[in-house]
């Protein structure tokens, strides 16, 4: 059954799975981004505490290799915020999706798609224990739900 979901389903599951991936980063990005912004910080602190600032920044090495840091990090920064920027607008156009999918075919669908693919649970199993569905009838949602989004969704 499931080979024959991934062969009917291919361009739904693909999709999904790059949502399942991006909801996957966006965590650890925010964790990354919070350790930038505090190295950010640091050295913004010791520059204007008055590490190197007693002379010219064009005459005081240390403060001119501070300034090259701040540079350096707000560029590690803004790269880290757009990374995240674009998870979410993956992750964002998902749930808009499966919120659509609940109008239309039911929460059951809906939530097992969500469980999986954004709050990423572990298996299909655990979706199906989470919801309290036997296999086979999470079997049957998914595929119901897989189908929806292949014939109504614009998917690469």
């Amino acid at each position: 059954m499931s080979e024959c979901l991934e062969v009917r389903y291919r361009r739904a599951r693909a999709w999904l799975e790059s949502v399942r991936r991006a909801a996957a980063t966006i965590e650890p990005l925010r964790r990354e981004l919070a350790g930038l912004m505090s190295a950010r910080d640091e050295v913004l602190g010791w520059r204007v505490s008055g590490g190197g600032g007693s002379k010219p920044v064009h005459s005081d090495p240390t403060a001119a290799e501070a300034e090259g840091r701040i540079g350096e990090l707000g560029a590690l920064i803004r790269d880290a915020q757009a990374r995240i920027d674009a998870a979410e607008g993956i992750v964002g156009d998902a749930l808009r999706v499966i919120e659509r999918m609940r109008t239309r075919l039911g929460d059951r669908h809906a939530d097992a798609m969500e469980l999986y693919y954004i709050d990423r649970a572990p298996t299909w199993s655990d979706v199906a224990s989470e919801m309290g569905v036997s296999a086979s009838t999470l079997y049957r949602l998914r595929e119901q739900a897989y189908a929806w989004v292949e014939e109504r969704c614009k998917i690469a």
